[in-house]
């Protein structure tokens, strides 16, 4: 669970900064492709491997509950502009519930199921919702991506932060999320793109490493994400040979985003 650099700007107090790097990051990504869209970055590197580690889940729990604030801020605004505020939603590779959790506590007439396949995430996880007393609104579960345990055409929405590049199958994923959406129904997935600017990953790490993790647990964990991710034109082949049909895919920094149209 990595936030992005204007995050980590922004938490230590230098907003300013914030913005000229989403916009540096944003123009410096058009030079990059300006003659073709196709990435010259390396292979893709898997990171499949769960957290089986309670300590080690506990550790991103409170990263996230540090750092991740605004980008909840970020995903409640697009699930505002869908005009989403009641119903049943699924959250995908829900780590510590930092994403349900600030999206229950803005609509409580949202019903979450979460799932993760790392036993020890789900565990913090239904622990910090249960702190909150919003235990009853979050129904936490063990879970793959490519078997949603929810019926066809049962979710209003579904959201997947910072997990697509752990999907080894990214298009049966689609798949799924596609079967459990209602007609209508919307989706946010975020995560990274490998073919995102040099300059910004080099930065960003550098913030992750000496800032955040302070050189110990998970430093190398940020740049094992971004060599996992897929480039934007991966995705969108993925998203094409899938059922999903009303999508739109834009990047921002270092993020690339995935929504229902």
């Amino acid at each position: 669970m990595c936030p992005s650099p204007d995050v980590i700007l922004r938490c230590h107090g230098i907003p300013f900064l914030s913005q000229s790097f989403d916009h540096f990051c944003h123009l410096w990504y058009i030079y990059e492709h300006k003659d073709t869209w196709r990435s010259t970055v390396g292979e893709r590197i898997p990171e499949t491997e769960a957290i089986v580690d309670r300590d080690l889940a506990e550790y991103y729990s409170r990263l996230g509950k540090k750092y991740m604030k605004i980008p909840c801020k970020r995903v409640l605004y697009k699930i505002k502009a869908k005009g989403i505020d009641e119903g049943w939603a699924l959250d995908v590779g829900t780590g510590p519930g930092i994403f349900p959790i600030s999206i229950v506590k803005a609509y409580p007439r949202l019903r979450f199921i979460c799932i993760d396949i790392s036993p020890a995430m789900v565990a913090v996880a239904s622990g910090n919702a249960n702190e909150l007393g919003l235990g009853g609104l979050i129904d936490f579960q063990v879970g793959s991506a490519y078997h949603l345990p929810c019926s066809d055409k049962s979710m209003d929405m579904v959201t997947c932060i910072n997990t697509l590049h752990h999907l080894q199958d990214p298009i049966a994923f689609f798949n799924e999320v596609n079967r459990v959406l209602k007609e209508g129904g919307h989706f946010v997935i975020v995560d990274f793109h490998r073919d995102t600017s040099r300059v910004a990953v080099w930065f960003f790490n550098l913030l992750w490493k000496w800032v955040i993790t302070r050189n110990g647990l998970g430093s190398e964990s940020f740049m094992e994400s971004v060599r996992s991710s897929y480039s934007v034109s991966e995705c969108r082949a993925f998203l094409e040979q899938s059922a999903m049909k009303r999508w739109v895919l834009y990047t921002r920094s270092l993020e690339m985003w995935i929504e229902s149209a």
